[in-house]
């Protein structure tokens, strides 16, 4: 096969922007596009597939002083019953997305769909992201790929198992912020502006 000229890169497979300092793609980086994650100026890299990565994907972040962290490797469990994952493998997962200190971050797993969509699914759950809009994000990566057994798991995860992080980045700040003032005026209008709306919200 004729080698690419160095200036020609290509965007990773299940490319796409989470958040502001939080990206997503398949594990299986060929070498241009490799490249392409010298635009990003990652400081880590979160690994959830129990593979490891490429020896030239290895080797780059060594290059680059990118941390790894492989919690597909240490938080792997058998005899998981229905679940495509573990709980503790995505509560690490988004405790790990949510610490500013490791942004600019990169997620992958060895399909760049099922372990990733999974907890970016959480992820947006822990947003309040209306239900219908995780699914529909998430079957738009998956393609065929996608799974009912991983869309049940992100409906039935227990985001209370998250412990936020004391640095977390302002896009996660202000949407929980909306997201408390809008339960704020929906309680207010449902029982009267003198109803302590978020004593109310704690009751239900």
């Amino acid at each position: 096969m004729k080698e690419l000229p160095d200036y020609f890169v290509q965007v990773p497979e299940a490319f796409a922007l989470v958040e502001e300092g939080v990206y997503r793609c398949s594990g299986v980086l060929t070498s241009e596009q490799i490249k392409y994650l010298d635009t990003l100026q990652l400081q880590t890299v979160l690994i959830l597939s129990v593979e490891g990565t490429s020896r030239a994907f290895s080797q780059y972040m060594k290059k680059k002083g990118i941390r790894r962290i492989h919690l597909g490797m240490t938080r792997w469990q058998s005899n998981l019953g229905w679940k495509p994952v573990s709980e503790e493998l995505i509560k690490d997962g988004l405790e790990c997305i949510l610490d500013k200190q490791n942004h600019p971050l990169l997620i992958v797993c060895s399909s760049g769909v099922r372990e990733t969509g999974t907890l970016v699914g959480c992820l947006r759950k822990l947003q309040h992201w209306n239900f219908n809009s995780v699914v529909y994000e998430y079957r738009s990566f998956a393609g065929g790929k996608g799974k009912y057994t991983q869309e049940l798991f992100i409906e039935l995860f227990d985001t209370d198992l998250v412990t936020l992080p004391t640095q977390l980045p302002e896009w996660f700040v202000a949407g929980q912020e909306m997201w408390t003032q809008e339960q704020r005026l929906r309680f207010q209008e449902l029982y009267g502006p003198s109803v302590d709306a978020i004593g109310a919200i704690a009751e239900q």
